[in-house]
């Protein structure tokens, strides 16, 4: 991005700021300058103008002419064509040194005396823009005979690696807007005075369609000949933009100056169609597909259409990806963030153009949506690593163009200019506090790595998980990894709720796989069957994940089986091991989760109707834990298996904390009770339990007996105190308890 001091200075008072400190300001901002040039007329080189011109007596090629240099009329010979129709001219006087060290002396060119030089640009050191001699004009200012021309042309210019993400920055008002804030000077924006005729856009511009949908575009009709004028062409030459013809120069030039998007059509019927994403622009001469490529080829007219435009980056980006289209300048500008004021634009470019406006525009804008983050003060202040104050903060994003609403001390709500497109969350406007604040303000620091803690409910349920595996593994049993498919036809089978069909899997990868599972269970009997086909005697296995509901809905569950032996072969049972039983796999779950209660459980789809228990853990039901109902092991080939399913969710993960050993002694006592056959223990353990007895520690049955209309249950009962208890003292608490039994019907046998 070029640009120059004299184009900025139409945006931003610069009268008392040198140009080296424009460049250290910009460097200082981020704005990476890449080069400097200056451009300086020679002295002695003055306006002139041309009086008379006549042609040469002995020369075709060369005219003479009369040029009024201010202080006297000079007779100067010149070989360029366009001399006879010049006006105002720069003139060499005699004596002044051109670049090369080239000296202007009188002359004498085929007996014609010559005193000065009609100079074209590049011979008094500025860019070759043009044919034959200069020709001035007050584009550049009010002309004034005998002035020295550095006063209109002398100026300098800056190169800026701006980079891709600064589509703001790529125009003059953008890097102007830029030291406005680096400087803490406020912008200006020119006057913009064109005549608008009282004709309205609709006599010369009807739109047949208006299909815009990803686009915003504002449309101005004009009437004349568009003519480029010195400033222009000097301008565009400094900033090295090419152009096509004489309409171009001034579309391009607005576009350098203000950043919009421009397009220029003949007046007449305009449509926009919106196609696969794509907005177009389409005229009799061509069309604008918007953002991305310019074909329009104008005639000859005397009336235009500007059409200035905006299409967000990303999506333009996006767009000339997916359908692979060819672009030119257009669209990377459009891709990198263009200007989205596009009045602006359009009221530059009229102003530039010295041309009459019909009345009226058509406006057809989408309106941008607006962007807001949060701020806080403390999160600005760590990120810049400096307690930067409340005021400079709100003063900078000001001058950036950030709308702020203060919600309280230390929290602001900013609204991201449109023009920003690269300003996504509080790191990118900590970037631009800390690059207009000044880096070189932020006191050097030691390098400090602090971690962040990185634990989170998600971490610390997948650990829980682990120490329930590790539990698993230590009594014995093998965990099994499964698909989360399942056969949709069995589930059905044996009871288990399967998916809705509309949330259903499209394409399984097999039939047999045709679902999401609802259970753990029916794969880890599938495993056992393996097993026993294998030859194992003694089958401890387990598995976690997903199971889902009808609605689809996940939740986390473990599974255990067991099947065969509950040991090995133990010499003490004289080689002879035991089958499991639901008390080993009640006492192996026990020694994973913790302790639980178990209650009768409803119906469950495939245990057995008498073996079949809810697991109550810290008075909620957690999962479910039953013998296998004998004709499903049937159907399985196996023979009696136990299980348990619980939901991970429900299970308390607490740390365990230790508690003191009691160091006295512990007691035990044995009551033989008369109980009905029909009354369960649970509620013999409720009628202790209500009791609370601090120094009874435990009690439980060890047998039963039937007594015929009866039963004879034995109950065990751990008695230990906070010191040694005497005989009398236990005997109280055994009287108590006996007492509370009989009070409820039950009597000591």
């Amino acid at each position: 991005m070029i640009v120059t001091r004299r184009w900025l200075e139409e945006f931003i008072n610069l009268e008392n700021v040198s140009t080296q400190e424009i460049i250290d300001t910009l460097n200082r901002i981020g704005q990476e300058v890449e080069g400097y040039k200056k451009y300086e007329i020679p002295q002695n080189v003055v306006i002139g103008k041309v009086i008379e011109c006549e042609k040469h007596p002995n020369a075709d090629k060369l005219n003479v002419c009369k040029v009024d240099v201010g202080d006297e009329i000079l007779q100067i010979v010149c070989g360029a064509s366009n001399v006879v129709n010049a006006e105002y001219v720069v003139v060499s006087k005699v004596g002044a040194v051109l670049p090369g060290n080239f000296k202007i002396k009188k002359a004498k060119l085929r007996g014609v005396e010559s005193h000065g030089m009609i100079c074209a640009a590049r011979e008094i050191g500025l860019p070759d823009f043009h044919d034959g001699i200069m020709i001035m004009d007050d584009s550049l200012g009010e002309l004034k005979i005998g002035e020295y021309a550095g006063k209109y042309l002398n100026d300098e210019i800056i190169e800026l690696g701006v980079t891709a993400n600064r589509g703001d920055c790529f125009s003059i008002y953008g890097i102007a807007r830029e030291l406005g804030a680096g400087l803490n000077i406020d912008l200006k924006k020119p006057e913009f005075l064109y005549e608008e005729q009282q004709e309205g856009i609709g006599r010369v511009v009807n739109v047949t369609k208006s299909e815009v949908k990803h686009s915003s575009h504002l449309l101005k009709a004009i009437s004349g000949e568009l003519k480029s004028n010195l400033k222009i062409n000097l301008r565009l030459a400094l900033c090295e933009v090419d152009y096509k013809n004489e309409q171009d120069k001034i579309v391009k030039y607005a576009m350098h100056a203000t950043g919009v998007l421009l397009v220029l059509s003949n007046v007449g019927e305009v449509s926009f169609v919106s196609e696969k994403g794509i907005d177009k622009y389409i005229t009799q001469n061509g069309e604008y597909i918007v953002g991305v490529k310019n074909s329009i080829e104008l005639n000859e007219n005397n009336s235009y259409i500007i059409n200035a435009n905006y299409i967000d980056p990303e999506y333009v980006s996006e767009i000339v990806f997916i359908n692979a289209l060819k672009t030119d300048e257009y669209f990377f500008r459009a891709s990198r963030g263009s200007e989205p004021d596009l009045e602006f634009g359009i009221n530059y470019f009229i102003n530039e153009a010295k041309l009459p406006a019909y009345s009226g525009n058509i406006d057809l804008i989408n309106e941008i949506p607006s962007r807001y983050i949060n701020l806080h003060i403390a999160e600005i202040r760590s990120i810049i690593g400096a307690e930067i104050k409340e005021t400079d903060v709100v003063e900078i994003l000001k001058k950036l163009g950030f709308e702020i609403e203060i919600l309280n001390e230390e929290n602001m709500k900013i609204k991201v200019p449109a023009f920003r497109s690269d300003i996504k969350n509080i790191q990118d406007v900590a970037e631009e506090i800390l690059r207009i604040y000044g880096i070189d303000k932020i006191d050097s620091k030691p390098l400090v790595f602090e971690e962040t803690n990185r634990i989170n409910d998600n971490i610390e349920f997948h650990e829980f998980i682990n120490k329930l595996k590790y539990k698993a593994v230590s009594q014995g049993f093998y965990e099994t990894l499964h698909f989360v498919f399942d056969d949709r036809e069995r589930l059905q089978k044996y009871g288990f709720s399967v998916i809705d069909e509309h949330l259903d899997i499209v394409n399984p990868i097999v039939k047999e796989l045709d679902t999401l599972r609802s259970t753990l269970l029916l794969q880890l009997l599938e495993d056992i069957g393996r097993n026993k086909a294998n030859g194992y005697k003694r089958i401890y296995l387990f598995t976690t994940g997903s199971v889902y509901n009808r609605k689809r809905k996940e939740t986390q569950k473990i599974a255990f089986v067991i099947n065969g032996y509950e040991d090995y072969e133990n010499p003490l049972n004289h080689g002879k091991p035991q089958n499991v039983s639901f008390k080993t796999m009640v006492d192996k779950l026990a020694q994973i989760i913790g302790e639980f209660e178990l209650v009768e459980n409803d119906a469950h789809p495939i245990a057995h109707p008498y073996q079949n228990a809810k697991i109550i853990q810290n008075g909620t039901t957690v999962g479910v834990i039953a013998k296998l109902h004998p004709k499903v092991a049937k159907e399985f080939d196996i023979d009696d298996t136990y299980f348990a399913e619980i939901d991970l969710s429900k299970l308390k993960n607490e740390m365990k904390l230790a508690t003191d050993i009691n160091k006295f002694p512990k007691v035990t006592r044995d009551l033989s009770l008369v109980v009905d056959k029909d009354m369960p223990y649970k509620e013999i353990y409720k009628i202790i339990d209500s009791l609370n007895i601090q120094e009874l520690k435990d009690f439980y049955p060890i047998d039963i007996y039937d007594l015929g209309e009866n039963n004879s249950l034995t109950v065990r009962f751990v008695i230990q105190g906070e010191k040694t208890l005497t005989d009398s003292q236990i005997n109280a608490i055994m009287e108590k308890i006996l007492n509370q039994l009989e009070s409820k019907g039950i009597k000591l046998r």
